[in-house]
């Protein structure tokens, strides 16, 4: 009888330490909504707009994370981590298609889940191409052609275990620097006037008064950073994922005896944060759009599946969690998908747009 109270108490236990994904995700979805924040757009405007914000904003929640992250080892509380080796060819075109199909559907699939929670249709496109293909990718038809590209140049991935006596250094170097860089920004950004508000009190101060994006990332950093704990105490390693949780939902609601895991709670936390935020600001609206919009989300989704299923991870787990764990493959993914995005940008925004000017001008 005691075997069973405390197998009941474990289950109980890890159900409720497995539930605070939703907090996690709630908190990143809600300030990705709060700020209109969208990661891959800040990227994407380093080249188009000539604007830094993005780039400062990633690297605040790089490092703010990795601070967080390195503490909790140093101090005893988790153990370091098992790095899996990677695919170079993998991680670069997997990469590389992610950002393009993040171009073609306006926001990678994080953001994606943001228009899930605050209506737009559009999202939930791109959310269901996202995990059809990502599940094709790893179990179906496309596994044909992403298996052997994953089990080619196969590299150890020993890059943490190289910096890791230096990493707290490092991480305080690069953050003082990027602080500098945040005082500029928001300094020379700082409007020159104040928008009317709606609403007044506690609803203005927390659903409508302006947060600046980089403000959001330093918020974001510090909640992603003890994710890692989080996801440590429900008996599962590592921060924010979106991919392998989204593709674990179909398979969950299409067989029997699959747990809800951290990862799969927080991809609902997302959409709930962002759901009410939106309500809270009053911008929810279940809003369709015109088929051209509508193709682009859905062939956006299957891109960043194929790319996010070949390369193990998308812009939030490669780009920001492995990154902060000074993951070689994080950062290769990272860089591949910034040039990713900004080739399709060049290609949909300047290039073939000066074409058709040229052409009509003849």
């Amino acid at each position: 009888m005691k075997n069973v109270y405390n197998c009941f108490y474990f289950k109980v236990g890890y159900v409720m330490l497995t539930s605070f994904g939703i907090l996690f995700g709630f908190l990143f979805g809600f300030f990705l909504k709060r700020s209109h924040y969208c990661i891959a757009g800040g990227l994407r405007d380093i080249t188009l707009e000539k604007n830094i914000s993005g780039l400062i904003s990633v690297l605040l929640i790089i490092f703010i994370q990795a601070g967080i992250f390195f503490s909790l080892i140093k101090l005893g509380i988790m153990p370091a981590a098992d790095y899996p080796n990677y695919s170079l060819i993998a991680m670069i075109i997997g990469g590389f298609v992610f950002g393009i199909g993040a171009v073609a559907s306006s926001g990678c699939i994080s953001t994606a889940l943001v228009k899930v929670g605050d209506g737009r249709i559009t999202g939930l496109i791109t959310m269901l191409s996202f995990i059809i293909t990502v599940s094709s990718v790893n179990n179906g038809l496309l596994s044909n052609i992403t298996a052997p590209l994953q089990n080619m140049t196969v590299h150890q991935d020993t890059m943490a275990q190289t910096l890791q006596p230096f990493a707290i250094y490092i991480i305080l170097a690069i953050l003082v620097i990027t602080f500098i860089a945040m005082s500029s920004t928001l300094k020379k950004n700082k409007p020159s006037f104040n928008v009317p508000y709606n609403y007044t009190g506690l609803r203005n101060i927390i659903f409508e008064r302006r947060l600046d994006t980089l403000w959001a990332a330093v918020i974001i950093g510090i909640v992603s950073g003890f994710a890692f704990l989080s996801n440590y105490l429900a008996h599962d390693y590592g921060g924010f994922s979106i991919t392998g949780p989204l593709s674990s939902w179909l398979t969950f609601l299409t067989s029997n005896g699959m747990s809800i895991s951290w990862g799969m709670y927080f991809t609902v936390g997302i959409v709930l944060g962002s759901f009410v935020c939106s309500l809270g600001n009053g911008e929810f609206k279940l809003q369709g759009s015109d088929g051209k919009t509508l193709f682009k989300a859905f062939i956006g989704g299957i891109l960043m599946g194929f790319g996010a299923g070949l390369a193990k991870g998308c812009l939030v787990s490669n780009g920001l969690v492995y990154t902060a764990m000074f993951s070689i493959q994080g950062w290769i993914a990272l860089v591949s998908i910034f040039f990713g995005i900004t080739c399709s940008s060049l290609l949909m925004f300047q290039i073939i747009p000066s074409h058709h000017l040229s052409y009509a001008n003849r």
